[in-house]
């Protein structure tokens, strides 16, 4: 009897040592599964299965898993295992966290998916039978927390081929309903996972995918054509961060085929062991509905690619994309003119044929884009490419083209007819940076091009750019670069200021921080050439510089051949002309400044010859106003029927460019020899405003016998010098002179008359008789004229004489007043004809006198 209570103590000793290393063990287990905390209510035991009201876990992490209703029947397959797992409700609370579950993982659920080990240990130990009838989770998100409902459902089949799974998982998203079914199939030699993803009870994916003795993978995904899910992309929102994304929304109606055939050659352990062995890919994606793709826009089409892999060696048989885009006004086309946004632009890209594959070697494709334009016109890109890696990738060119053609072009600053554009490009991109240069020279072309504001019009330009490479930062912060180089041929430029001709214009200019600097040259088919230099600054502020090459007016006068406002009577036949300019716009309106110099110049004005004409040039321009200063003007000689000259000027002009004739001339010194004597014009200052002009000409040592030599009339002659005053008045554009006064300086001189038509009036008049004896040798004491040039250039003389003849009537005093008149332009003119001018003068002077006659009654 005490040997059986010693039996049955230790018998009980020993359960109790079980059940508190049982009891150790479980929490030793629990304590490794980060469980803290698990408790259970209502245990009990019915038809062979564990209940219990209620499974509480608590982990480390603060999560909670609580199990309501909990029945489990355990069984035995090659083993110990739960042949019936059945939950009412499951509610799991995982706690908040700041921080938010990436928008994908680095690859390891591919590695799972494709690990037919897992599968096979998911089909064991999964029971036969397993459904929670009520799922309800509290899950951290974006917003802190958010819930999910659903329920899962799982009937398993074994036999001795193998084992079969059926699964039914449902999710409501507050309101929508999600459901996965995924179909497991194990046997001996294959694992099958069949799976269809239903959304709102329509189908959406369709996964088909088999392992064959471990070694080997092939599947097929099917998207027939995804429904409409506008609200999912908002609420996966919820959980992931989506705004590294450039879409919003999955595109509806969108089909998708992939099929896939993998061999490692080694048991995958990651997935570059997967595409290690054998590979074949085949992928087909259609977007019949557009697709929006944030700042990008809306696309359309399709794409396929066939890829094949043995053992690292690579290749691409076939790939095709086919996209039609419908751009949005991204950051860069917003810079563009309207007229030169696309309105939709179709891509197409395809791999070069028979390529190869190597890791770390570029893959070629051949891109081809065609874009329309709202004007009507087209662009086209076209050319190979090279693209290399993915993080660190790399994109290369050296055969791209653009073409472009654009029947019109209006804008606010320009219109255009005709555009046309045809640019060999290379390329260098990478994640970095990228440079787009050219291959070589393009051309850039228009009919027309009309500029409104400054009404100017170029005709048939062609240009052809020898050198461009633009830089692109990687940061949307930095800028764009540039630098390039062209050649423009005009074929005619029409502007109210110049002659319509041929214009050329070529140079090098640089980009940089939104700022241009520019030099070139600027020429036309006169012969006028300006070598410049330009920059205008990010704020729209601009300088130019530039050297006029030197013109030689003796092989031609490229400036009347290009102003139109060259004064029609002003020819010049030789001289040379240097100029530099500068010009700019600081924010307080146009500046202009003009230096130049005249030297040795030659020619006509109107019936006027002159020659050795020399000055400084100088002009300047601000605002509405200009300047012109000649500050120390030579001429050497002019005739204008009397020769003339030297002649020396200081003169400055100011005005206003809406009123350019009506300024303000400032003649600091105006002095001209003439008649061996000088005429000087006392300083000044005109108002050309004013309608009439007031200024004095002084006379100074202007010999009589000079004059008789360049105004010959038949029989006079003698000699004096002269001396006076002129008032002048200037009305209308006519030189006019009032009260004026002229004489001769004490001795006085001789003067000699003596004319066979004064000797036959003599003969029968004796009045006429002594002043012809008076005459033939006159000694004067006292020569004066009052002066008057009234409009039409008629010249009145009262003459005052006073003197003798010693050999007439004992040298008696006489007094002789005499009134002349003379048209100036009249005389002028027959003076000229009379002697040796050129073909230009005396044509102009035949002109006159013709037109001279007419006028008069």
């Amino acid at each position: 009897m005490l040997r059986r209570i010693s039996i049955f103590l230790l018998l009980g000793l020993l359960l109790v040592l079980a059940g508190l290393f049982g009891r150790l063990y479980l929490h030793q287990q629990l304590q490794r599964a980060g469980v803290s905390e698990l408790v259970w209510s209502g245990p009990g035991w019915q038809h062979g299965a564990l209940t219990l009201d209620r499974l509480t876990l608590t982990l480390d992490d603060g999560s909670t898993v609580e199990l309501q209703q909990l029945d489990l029947a355990p069984g035995w397959r090659s083993g110990f295992m739960l042949k019936r797992a059945e939950v009412d409700r499951l509610l799991l609370s995982l706690p908040a966290t700041d921080q938010v579950a990436p928008a994908a993982e680095s690859g390891s659920p591919l590695l799972l998916l494709g690990d037919e080990t897992f599968w096979r240990l998911l089909a064991r130990w999964l029971p036969d039978r397993a459904r929670v009838q009520q799922i309800q989770a509290t899950l951290p998100c974006r917003a802190g927390s958010c819930q999910l409902a659903g329920s899962w459902l799982l009937d398993a089949e074994h036999s001795d081929t193998g084992t079969t799974l059926a699964s039914r998982l449902t999710l409501d998203l507050e309101g929508q309903q999600l459901l996965l079914s995924p179909h497991l199939q194990v046997d001996t030699e294959h694992v099958v996972l069949q799976a269809a993803l239903a959304i709102d009870g329509k189908p959406a994916a369709q996964l088909d995918s088999q392992w064959q003795q471990g070694h080997a993978w092939q599947g097929h995904l099917a998207i027939p054509g995804w429904p409409q899910t506008s609200w999912l992309f908002g609420y996966l929102g919820r959980w992931v961060t989506l705004g590294a994304l450039p879409f919003e929304q999955v595109p509806t109606a969108a089909q998708a085929d992939l099929k896939w055939q993998l061999r490692p050659a080694v048991q995958p352990t990651s997935v570059d062991d997967w595409l290690g062995g054998a590979v074949a890919l085949q992928a087909n994606v259609l977007l019949p509905e557009p697709w929006a793709i944030a700042g990008v826009g809306s696309l359309t089409g399709e794409m396929s690619l066939q890829l094949s892999g043995d053992h690292g060696r690579w290749a691409l048989p076939d790939a095709q994309l086919n996209m039609v885009l419908v751009p949005d006004l991204l950051a860069t086309l917003q810079q563009l003119p309207s007229a030169l946004q696309p309105t939709q632009v179709a891509l197409q890209l395809q791999p070069a044929t028979e390529q190869q594959l190597v890791l770390g070697q570029p893959l070629a494709l051949q891109l081809s884009a065609d874009a329309t334009l709202p004007s009507g016109g087209t662009a086209q890109l076209d050319g190979p490419l090279q693209v290399q890696g993915l993080a660190d990738w790399q994109i290369n060119s050296d055969a791209l083209l653009v073409q472009l053609q654009l029947p019109q072009l209006t804008l606010p600053e320009l219109a255009v007819r005709s555009v046309t554009a045809r640019l060999p490009l290379q390329l260098q991109a990478n994640a970095r940076s990228a440079t787009i240069g050219l291959s070589k020279a393009g051309e850039l072309g228009w009919q027309r091009l009309q500029l409104p504001a400054a009404e100017l019009t170029l005709t048939a330009t062609s240009t052809r750019i020898s050198a461009l490479a633009i830089t692109l930062p990687p940061d949307e912060g930095q800028s764009a670069s540039a630098t390039g180089e062209l050649a423009a041929e005009i074929n005619r430029v029409e502007h109210a200021e110049l002659k319509p001709q041929s214009w050329s214009l070529s140079g090098d200019w640089e980009w940089q921080d939104g700022a241009l600097l520019w030099q070139g040259q600027v020429a036309n088919a006169a012969g006028l050439q300006l070598d410049h230099q330009a920059n205008v600054s990010s704020n729209g502020q601009w300088q130019l510089e530039g050297t006029l090459a030197p013109i030689f007016f003796r092989a031609g006068n490229p400036l009347e051949q290009t102003f139109a406002s060259w004064p029609a009577l002003l020819s010049l036949s030789s001289g040379q002309l240097s100029a530099e300019l500068q010009a700019g716009d600081s924010g307080k309106g146009l500046s202009v400044q003009f230096n130049g110099q005249l030297n040795g110049a030659k020619g006509i004005y109107d019936r006027t010859a002159f020659s050795g004409l020399s000055t400084p040039l100088r002009a300047s321009l601000q605002g509405q106003y200009f300047s012109l200063t000649l500050a120390d003007l030579q001429l050497g000689e002019l005739n204008a029927g009397i020769p003339a000259g030297p002649l020396q000027a200081s003169l400055d002009y100011q005005g206003a460019l809406a009123h350019p004739t009506t300024g303000t001339l400032e003649a600091r010194r105006l002095t001209l020899e003439l008649l061996g004597g000088r005429v000087s014009l006392t300083p000044a200052t005109l108002d050309l405003a004013q309608p009439e002009q007031r200024a004095e000409l002084v006379l100074q040592g202007l010999e009589l016998g000079r004059l008789f030599e360049v105004y010959p009339t038949e029989g006079l002659s003698g000699g004096g010098t002269l001396d006076g005053r002129l008032p002048v008045l200037l009305r209308d554009g006519q030189v006019l002179v009032d009260q004026g006064a002229v004489a001769a300086r004490a001795p006085g001189g001789v003067l000699s008359y003596q004319s066979d038509k004064l000797q036959r009036l003599a003969a029968s008049n004796p009045s006429m008789r002594e002043l012809a004896g008076a005459l033939e040798e006159f000694h004067y004491t006292v020569l004066s004229s009052q002066v008057e040039l009234a409009e039409g250039g008629d010249l009145t003389l009262a003459l005052r004489l006073q003197g003798s003849n010693p050999d007439f009537q004992q040298g008696r005093q006489v007094n002789l007043n005499i009134n002349l008149q003379e048209n100036i332009p009249a005389l002028l003119a027959s003076l000229q004809l009379s002697g040796k001018v050129s073909d230009i003068i005396e044509q102009r002077v035949q002109q006159y006198l013709l037109k001279r006659r007419v006028q008069q009654p």
